[in-house]
């Protein structure tokens, strides 16, 4: 299994999409926490915290995972090497298993640097009372979850496509979605009950909780199970595709 995590890796850094992703990403990111003059830039905030790049965050995770996990399926569909892929002595889960932490570790990858921003604030805060780390800890495990399960989502659209370009748009639609959607039914609800309810099966309203730094059961209930239905349902998708071809 380790070894397809590391084909996958090499793939992706062997064409100039994978650097062009992350450097897309990275300098997106840093033009909107530092440079452009909007209520993101952390010199405008007014604060000495993470709570811009976190809020604006996810929304940069829906061009940037597309474009990491177009290629998880679609491209071995093409190409014809699925059917070489299952042949191997891996099972399913291990197959799919291998292509969710590779795209998660591109992910980290993509996060790392942006530490330097709290490095940066931290320096630049005026007085000697420290950031909140653990809040910020907190804040990026959030983002990691929500980062994950958008990963889960773009390998069930890459088995859905032989096409990257259809697998990204699948992929950037399903996650606008599970982010924004649900919470926007669940705001045109007058009733409570139904307000938590839509509200429970988005993404947005468990992520800002751990974006707060407040971690509660619920959360991460939502989010491992999120995933594994996701990556249940790839597996069901990966077993017929495997016995068309049988």
């Amino acid at each position: 299994m380790w070894a397809l995590v590391k084909r996958e890796w090499f793939v992706f850094f062997s064409s100039p999409i994978g650097y062009l992703s992350l450097g897309f990403f990275l300098t997106l990111s840093t033009l909107f926490m530092w440079f452009f003059d909007t209520d993101y830039n952390l010199l405008n905030a007014g604060f000495a915290d993470l709570n811009s790049f976190f809020t604006i965050a996810p929304w940069f995770f829906l061009l940037l995972v597309p474009a990491l996990c177009m290629r998880s399926f679609s491209d071995e569909k093409r190409l014809g090497t699925l059917e070489l892929l299952l042949t191997k002595p891996l099972n399913l889960w291990q197959i799919l298993l291998a292509k969710y932490i590779a795209n998660i570790g591109l992910l980290l990858t993509a996060l790392i640097p942006t530490l330097v921003y709290f490095l940066a604030i931290d320096s630049l805060k005026l007085g000697e009372v420290p950031i909140d780390l653990s809040s910020t800890i907190t804040a990026y495990f959030g983002l990691i979850c929500v980062g994950a399960s958008f990963v889960a989502l773009g390998i069930l659209s890459a088995l859905l496509n032989k096409s990257q370009a259809a697998a990204f748009i699948t992929t950037l639609l399903l996650c606008f979605i599970q982010l924004y959607v649900w919470k926007g039914i669940a705001d045109l609800m007058q009733q409570e009950g139904l307000y938590r309810f839509f509200n429970a099966l988005g993404i947005f309203e468990h992520y800002f909780s751990l974006r707060q730094g407040v971690i509660a059961l619920k959360d991460g209930v939502y989010f491992i199970g999120f995933n594994y239905i996701v990556l249940y349902l790839s597996k069901l998708l990966l077993y017929r595709i495997k016995n068309q071809e049988s």
